[in-house]
């Protein structure tokens, strides 16, 4: 039996719930035999993290830690391996930044660095730590020794254990309360850095989905899930039969979810029968108003069936969510007059725009690949100073736009410092509004 500390580093931005890949990772672990305690630091600073993570090392005694990073808190992990190194455990990286960059932790402290998804190889780590083996016969695998074959997605999603099943044995603030029901995404966009789950789409059966669901309103009391997955609509049939199996569903009676899709992968009837099923809210991936800049970024959509989609999931009384992005190679003082005219057309029918949304160039994406060196940008990711972090308070200002990766010229700056100030500006009217309503609904209650 292996001693595994999983660890979450801190993050510029902070995260509004537990991760849910942490807890995949956990529940991986003990369903094989390990123990495990979780610790999430992504909302603490880096010397907070440092001193609760030596607290927690003391206490535990890991044989093993295993580190998620993003490429935002790729440096605040490396900094973290100063705390581990006389601790004796093997320290392995896994997560969307080692994917595409696995050398990069070796050279900054750790033993062990992960290509792909991790549960099948977390527990061959930990089943070779206790038992000898080769490390680099595991596949995704590099350390300094060499590296293991290939890693290939997990096809077969419905043999994982559910990962809230973890929060009744690791040490977990909550339980993550979101459920992935697919990994992957079908499509080809050139910003995105979807590494870890892939292009391939790969789906859980509706009853599998179903039976977690189920068992976290049972164990946790919980009647509203977001389905986190990258693009929740992908497969037409495969929607249709999940939406089926919540809505037959007895002990499933009212609960609510939400999802997130590319605007081009669902149809006004899709939405109808989402809402029927409990959705009751949908988070569009738009990205641009301009026919241009969408083939460019390979979007494969339109502005128009962008319209339609949202417009249908308003009329479903759902809560609409769009996402836009600004920044793009190319993109000028027209490409973002046609992206604000979109923007203000969806504005009616649109709940919430996404904050912030200039573009960050991620390792490993076609926009980083072609345009890093022309504009010095490469490894930003290394410097604490180029690492755009949340302000406080002003949600009007993206502090990716505050670090220039792509020296705008101070027009287009301008432009979409506008841009994001616009978004800001919308949501805050609309939250005003929410606010109000229920302000209303408790005095009429309060009156009857």
């Amino acid at each position: 039996m292996v001693r595994a500390l999983l660890v979450l580093p801190p993050l510029p931005q902070p995260m509004n719930a537990p991760y849910l890949g942490q807890q995949y990772i956990a529940a991986a672990l003990l369903a094989a035999g390990h123990t495990v305690h979780c610790l999430d630091l992504a909302n603490l600073s880096e010397t907070q993290a440092a001193a609760r993570l030596d607290d927690q090392v003391r206490a535990f005694r890991p044989d093993l830690v295993g580190m998620t990073l993003f490429t935002y808190n790729a440096l605040a992990g490396y900094r973290l391996t100063e705390t581990l190194a006389a601790t004796g455990a093997l320290l392995i990286a896994g997560g969307p930044h080692p994917t595409i960059l696995p050398d990069e932790p070796l050279a900054h402290g750790f033993d062990l660095s992960l290509s792909g998804e991790g549960e099948h190889a977390i527990t061959a780590v930990a089943d070779t730590l206790e038992k000898g083996g080769d490390f680099t016969a595991i596949p995704g695998l590099h350390s300094r020794a060499g590296r293991g074959p290939p890693n290939a997605a997990i096809e077969d999603l419905d043999a994982l254990p559910f990962p809230h099943l973890a929060a009744a044995t690791v040490r977990l603030d909550a339980v993550a309360g979101g459920i992935l029901t697919s990994r992957g995404c079908p499509a080809r966009c050139t910003f995105c850095a979807n590494y870890v789950t892939g292009r391939a789409y790969r789906w859980r059966s509706p009853e599998n989905v179903v039976a977690e669901m189920r068992t976290l309103r049972r164990d946790f009391g919980l009647s509203h899930f977001p389905f986190w997955d990258d693009a929740f609509t992908a497969r037409r049939p495969r929607l249709e039969a999940l939406c089926d199996a919540i809505l037959d569903e007895p002990e499933l009676a009212g609960v609510t979810w939400t999802c997130i899709t590319p605007g081009n992968m669902v149809l006004p009837r899709d939405l109808e029968r989402m809402r029927k099923a409990g959705c009751v809210a949908i988070n569009f991936g738009i990205e641009s108003g301009d026919a241009t800049i969408l083939r460019a970024i390979q979007k494969g959509q339109t502005p128009e069936k962008i319209l339609a989609a949202v417009q249908a999931a308003k009329a479903a009384d759902m809560t609409t969510i769009v996402n836009f992005m600004f920044g793009f190679p190319g993109e000028g003082p027209e490409e973002l007059a046609n992206t604000h005219a979109l923007m203000r057309r969806l504005a009616p029918i649109t709940d919430f725009f996404n904050n912030f949304g200039v573009l960050v160039p991620f390792p490993g994406t076609a926009i980083y690949d072609r345009y890093h060196a022309e504009y010095g940008f490469s490894g930003w990711w290394l410097d604490p100073d180029r690492i755009p972090s949340a302000p406080a308070a002003d949600l009007g200002r993206d502090p990716a736009l505050e670090k220039n990766f792509f020296s705008y010229d101070p027009h287009v700056r301008d432009r979409i410092a506008d841009l994001v100030r616009w978004k800001a500006d919308h949501n805050a009217a609309w939250a005003n509004r929410q606010a109000a309503a229920n302000e209303t609904i408790h005095v009429t209650r309060r009156i009857a």
